[in-house]
């Protein structure tokens, strides 16, 4: 039986990994808007703070990779970030994409997508900034019934749930669940838990499922890999290429 994040009837979460990133630039709107057109019905992005405050959707903690700049982003303006080259690194015909905002994402999903929105944030004297800021982003574009928070930073999560009990959460594992961890889960009322899919079995799917919570596993681009998981009952795949995933979820029947 499939567990729902959002208490809608969706069966199955196909989620873009920073948008269809196999394709176009992670974390753009190119990516973003690739990512819907392909049949994605949830994007994941990354959320951190500017040297300024302001939000932005990036995945690294420096500019390098992405974008055309250098530095830290913690360090760094939101205009100064904004006005970079992130698309080029990709290929040329990306050039003119820039870093975006979270409000720019969240403009562009409204109605049409949900969100896992990972918050990212080294500096623990930041946290709250970041968790207060992303709450008031969501909602003032009216989309907390549209957005599932996700971190590898409990104490995010913590923060956001003890702020805003309402907003949905689900924690982020890099290694074996522990009854630990699953019980951080069950305290703060999570809807669903992210978890390695190498270390995935069975077992685990069930238990998350006894509890009422949904199981969504990283980062799955294999089609043979991706029939396993969802042959497994996980509720949702986050994927660099969702068309792949669509294509082979409309193979597998029921």
């Amino acid at each position: 039986m499939a567990h729902t994040i959002f208490g809608d009837r969706v069966t199955f979460y196909n989620i873009a990994h920073r948008g269809y990133s196999s394709v176009a630039p992670e974390n753009t709107i190119a990516a973003f808007e690739k990512a819907i057109g392909a049949g994605a019905n949830m994007l994941e992005l990354d959320v951190m703070l500017t040297g300024d405050g302001q939000l932005i959707v990036f995945h690294d903690y420096r500019l390098g990779r992405t974008t055309n700049g250098t530095g830290v982003v913690s360090k760094l303006t939101s205009d100064h970030i904004r006005s970079l080259d992130a698309g080029s690194w990709f290929a040329q015909e990306f050039r003119s994409e820039h870093v975006p905002s979270l409000d720019d994402v969240l403009e562009l999903a409204k109605g049409k997508v949900k969100l896992d929105i990972e918050l990212k944030q080294r500096r623990h004297d930041a946290t709250s900034i970041l968790v207060g800021k992303s709450i008031k982003a969501v909602e003032r574009h009216r989309m907390s019934d549209e957005v599932v928070f996700s971190s590898f930073n409990l104490e995010a999560l913590r923060i956001l749930h003890h702020v805003s009990p309402g907003l949905r959460l689900a924690p982020l594992y890099r290694h074996n669940i522990k009854p630990t961890r699953r019980s951080f889960a069950l305290r703060y009322g999570a809807q669903a838990v992210v978890l390695n899919h190498l270390l995935l079995n069975r077992i685990t799917v069930k238990k998350f499922h006894d509890s009422g919570i949904a199981v969504l596993v990283y980062t799955v681009n294999a089609p043979w890999r991706m029939e396993k998981l969802i042959q497994m009952k996980v509720d949702g795949i986050i994927s660099d290429d969702p068309a792949a995933l669509d294509a082979v979820r409309g193979e597998i029947p029921g």
